[in-house]
């Protein structure tokens, strides 16, 4: 009998055994145990000497990327440049630049800035600073000797076509960073505005600018939020509320934290556009921008048209650390009015998650179907669908990728740049331009204002490499080089209404709207 009970005993204490075993979670501190070890031993007995502020950063930066493709570490560096970012400005000269030939080659001087103050102009290349030669200078060098305190003052040797080099005193300024990119008429009644971050003073700058476009006689508006990847969630709503004149949700968020849950209600009365309205959308588009667009898709207050968003529905929210540094963890998830979560999965783990294929995928498996404020059909799950799918035009998007355009060297830049005096000459201002390329047939060789036989004979006497069939883009190519002569004389927002006139998206936005 003892013997028998001795062995039910044994039963049930394996039985116990392995039901703790099963339901056992091992103390996910004894692995800080095992990263304690594992840095004395790379300390004591590694070959060579390692940098172990760095090395730790990158067992931070992997911790964070095991959560979500959204929550980060940010070092103390890159703490400053995001604070720029979204604060909307630093200290420095004020210029958009690119390497070129090994020069610090000006794009364009930012208007107001010390630099365009003191007449520096497109296509001019630095090739000193304060006396020392800046060829072949690292990007995080020209930072360094371009930005510093306001008031300070620097010495640049500019080398301009057709004149011998000159020193420029430049005094250092607050430089703005602005989210606004673009902002233009495109014809009597329609307005674009271009918007490329979600930054602290975006609302404010398009407030202003649809005053200037409103004088300018704006009826109707196209907002291009195209490769804009988010920034505040603020941002996104104000500026949807800016178009919204009920009581509506614009976005909720779910998330653990009781501060985490909260819904974004319009104001009624906050300043209340009631013109019609296209947004434009495409795989870059994420993040507040997809805020913008599906609010406005689910309230039925506009239209969106191009291509599926990306699909960031994940809310972050940012602690500084200790040491100066930052750590961004998402807190939430983000849902649009119709109750549309917008997050793609991330199951697959980074590399598949910014696969550009996976991202252009317009037919994932977890879509679902929600309802707009009048009843129309959208879809969550990944991505905001567009009630227009426009693609780019595939003969453009050849012309992207193509050598010509990609080549380091810049040749449509540097060949603007190398003739820009024929336009200047020719036509009044950019709107004069962009009436004549508008009003003529491209595909005609008479109708085309540059010509093709001189670009070639310009591209072999740089020695540069060009497509076989370059003469079939050559519609594209002239449209880009008469975009990039108005950005170096009449500026940034005529840059962009030039090259509109290769945008097929623009164009339908443009066509959807004269129907309204």
């Amino acid at each position: 009998m003892r013997k028998i009970k001795y062995i039910y005993i044994v039963i049930i204490s394996v039985i116990v055994l392995i039901a703790f075993k099963e339901n056992f979670q091992p103390d996910p501190f004894q692995k800080l145990k095992t990263l304690t070890q594992v840095i004395r031993l790379v300390q004591e007995g590694y070959f060579e000497d390692i940098d172990m502020t760095k090395a730790l950063e990158g067992a931070i930066r992997g911790f964070l990327e095991e959560l979500d493709p959204h929550s980060k570490y940010i070092s103390n560096d890159e703490l400053e440049v995001v604070t720029e970012q979204m604060e909307g400005k630093f200290e420095g000269i004020g210029i958009e630049y690119s390497m070129l030939d090994g020069y610090i080659t000006v794009i364009s001087p930012i208007p107001g800035t010390p630099s365009d103050k003191a007449g520096i102009q497109s296509g001019d290349k630095i090739i000193e600073i304060n006396s020392k030669s800046a060829y072949k200078i690292k990007t995080e060098d020209v930072i360094k000797k371009l930005r510093g305190e306001k008031g300070s003052s620097v010495i640049v040797k500019i080398l301009r076509e057709g004149k011998e080099p000159f020193d420029v005193t430049l005094i250092r300024d607050q430089i703005p960073i602005t989210s606004i990119i673009a902002s233009y008429m495109l014809n009597n009644e329609i307005g674009y505005v271009k918007i490329n971050r979600f930054a602290n003073n975006t609302v404010e700058e398009l407030k202003n600018e649809l005053i200037n476009l409103e004088q300018n006689g704006m009826q109707k508006i196209i907002l291009d939020l195209r490769n804009n990847g988010g920034g505040l969630l603020d941002q996104a709503v104000e500026m949807v509320d800016m178009f919204i004149n009920t009581f509506d949700t614009i976005v909720y968020t779910k998330g653990k934290l009781r501060n985490a849950n909260d819904v974004f209600y319009a104001r009624n009365g906050f300043y209340d556009i009631d013109y019609p309205l296209a947004i434009i959308i495409n795989n870059g588009s994420a993040s507040a921008s997809e805020i913008v667009a599906g609010a406005i898709q689910d309230l039925d207050r506009g239209l969106i048209i191009g291509e599926r968003s990306f699909g960031k529905g994940l809310v972050q929210r940012q602690y500084s650390l200790e040491d100066g540094s930052a750590a961004r963890i998402t807190v939430a998830q983000y849902f649009t009015p119709s109750g549309r979560l917008i997050q793609r999965s991330y199951d697959g783990g980074l590399g598949e998650y910014y696969n550009e294929e996976a991202i252009e995928d317009t037919s994932l498996t977890n879509k679902t179907l929600h309802y707009t404020k009048q009843g129309r059909v959208v879809y969550g799950g990944g991505g905001i669908w567009p009630d227009h799918e426009i693609k780019l035009d595939e003969e453009y998007i050849k012309y992207l990728n193509s050598k010509i355009r990609l080549n380091a060297k810049r040749p449509i830049f540097s060949y603007a740049n190398f003739i820009k005096k024929k336009i200047k000459d020719t036509f009044v201002n950019a709107d004069d331009l962009y009436q004549k390329i508008l009003s003529s047939n491209q595909l005609e060789t008479d109708s085309h204002i540059l010509n093709y036989a001189e670009f070639v004979q310009w591209l072999e006497s740089e020695d540069i490499d060009f497509d076989k069939d370059l003469n079939s883009m050559w519609y594209y190519i002239e449209i880009d080089i008469l975009s990039e002569i108005a950005n170096a004389i009449w500026g940034k927002d005529s840059n962009y209404k030039i090259k509109s006139l290769i945008d097929n998206q623009i164009i339908k936005s443009i066509e959807f709207l004269i129907d309204k």
